[in-house]
């Protein structure tokens, strides 16, 4: 009986929060709401039927937000360095390192080199909030338009999720590792995808976990914990 209580309030609660789960905080950072206008601008000019495209406002908090109030929540100067990688801004943009120092790859100097809408970014405005937000639609836009074979739009969501995250090759990777085993569904994130990869399953110095749990909880985070509280600036539905 306590379970059932405790499901119909979280349910209850659920409903009250516009289908939002019972965890999922209504809070909005201050430096959103700044930046708020810029990205639904970016949405509908560069990619108008985005599904859910309140997702982009959570992908921004999970790139971003250590906490909802932390002074780099929604900020484009959030930084992460390590030894092989230094990410910054709303989407994490990347500028990876050989060991002897010298730059493997470099996604703003690839992004400006691909879209029209970026060909002026380069390092040195690499903070430009406007380019960061437009940087994270186009991106977003083109490993949607790659995933094939997908049971729905939701699952390539996902799946976009996923690769923006750990990587298009990576993604593939456990597709056909999923594929290859029994039972599993590679046209389906949840439960099937989502619980077979060749990512490492060990903790990562400078990131606290490994890249196969960061990969899983990103898409959930974004999906599930994190977008509801911008469906409203989006006018989609939850």
């Amino acid at each position: 009986m306590r379970g059932l209580l405790v499901g119909l309030a979280l349910a209850a609660f659920t409903a009250c929060n516009g289908g939002a789960p019972a965890y999922a905080t209504q809070y909005v950072p201050p430096a959103a709401l700044e930046l708020l206008p810029v990205l639904v601008e970016q949405q509908r000019a560069i990619w108008p039927d985005a599904p859910l495209p309140s997702f982009l406002a959570g992908q921004i908090e999970q790139e971003s937000c250590i906490s909802l109030k932390h002074s780099k929540c929604w900020n484009p100067r959030a930084e992460l360095k390590t030894a092989r990688e230094n990410g910054i801004g709303l989407g994490q943009f990347t500028r990876a390192y050989r060991a002897d120092g010298s730059i493997r790859f470099d996604t703003i100097k690839n992004l400006a080199n691909t879209y029209d809408s970026l060909r002026d970014w380069s390092w040195e405005t690499r903070y430009d909030p406007r380019y960061q937000i437009t940087a994270l639609v186009e991106m977003d836009k083109g490993i949607y338009e790659r995933q094939r074979n997908t049971a729905n739009d939701l699952e390539r969501l996902k799946f976009t999720l996923s690769a923006y995250n750990g990587g298009e090759a990576g993604l593939l990777q456990d597709r056909l590792l999923c594929r290859n085993t029994t039972g599993c569904d590679p046209a389906r994130w949840t439960g099937n995808v989502a619980l077979y990869s060749l990512k490492s399953k060990r903790p990562q110095a400078g990131y606290g976990q490994s890249f196969f749990s960061i990969n899983r909880e990103y898409v959930a985070n974004v999906l599930e914990l994190r977008r509801y509280k911008y469906v409203s600036y989006f006018e989609d539905s939850p």
